[in-house]
């Protein structure tokens, strides 16, 4: 009979070998999987302008509301520019002002003062640098703010300002297109602006991406922005070096 001997320092070594490739691939298997879970939830996470634009498109199907399109159907909104004390919508980051012109800034008149926000009935006069539609309730009284709105244009001014020099015009409470003009302002004009408001004050929302060209230098501009209520929850402003 033959006698089988056993290497049992053989074999504890074989085991550890073993043990230490399970447990390599188990590391790699689960950093595979966290790899995996962290592109899916990128991806899956909404952009503040893809949820609104996913509210919206549900306000306008909605049996109770109806879709009014402008200009075409309805004269938009009597502002020129969004810029007001009004929920505190002066949008700045690293100490510069953004402010973009729904109406030509040439069209408006010359005592016209920013801080007020609304000019009916001039400002219908003035041409939209913007298009887009809202949605309101079908019975809903005149004059009444929508829901919500959908603002889109292909030449937007966006003018940026020196937020410490623009806060001067502030303490006079009274700010001109002459006053804008004489700060000498950063011109862009938007080629793609989109923009989803909500309007009424217990819920107002404005969320904004637009892009363009810096107008005296050429050089590309991006401006993102979400304001909810009186806050800036975000805001970037990138003008390429």
């Amino acid at each position: 009979m033959k006698k089988y001997s056993i290497n049992l320092g053989l074999i504890s070594n074989i085991s550890v070998i073993n043990l230490l490739t399970v447990a390599k691939a188990f590391i790699i298997l689960m950093l595979c999987a966290c790899i995996s879970c962290n592109v899916t939830d990128d991806n899956d996470v909404q952009s503040d302008l893809e949820q609104a634009k996913l509210l919206f498109g549900q306000l306008m199907e909605h049996p109770d509301n109806m879709t009014i399109i402008f200009p075409d159907q309805d004269p938009g909104i009597p502002i020129y520019a969004r810029v007001a004390p009004i929920l505190n919508q002066f949008f700045v980051t690293d100490g510069q002002l953004v402010i973009p012109f729904y109406r030509v800034p040439e069209c408006i008149r010359e005592d016209f003062n920013f801080l007020s926000y609304f000019d009916p009935p001039t400002a219908f006069g003035c041409e939209l640098t913007v298009k887009g539609k809202f949605v309101i309730e079908t019975d809903a009284e005149e004059g009444t703010f929508p829901i919500m709105a959908h603002v889109e244009g292909l030449q937007v001014p966006v003018w940026i300002f020196d937020w410490l020099k623009f806060q001067d015009l502030l303490e006079k409470e009274w700010v001109t297109i002459t006053d804008l003009e004489d700060l000498n302002p950063i011109k862009g004009l938007a080629l793609q602006f989109d923009e989803y408001l909500s309007p009424r004050m217990h819920e107002h929302e404005v969320i904004i991406e637009a892009g363009g060209t810096i107008l005296s230098t050429g050089q590309s501009f991006t401006f993102s922005l979400t304001h909810r209520g009186d806050q800036i929850e975000r805001i970037s402003l990138i003008i390429e070096e």
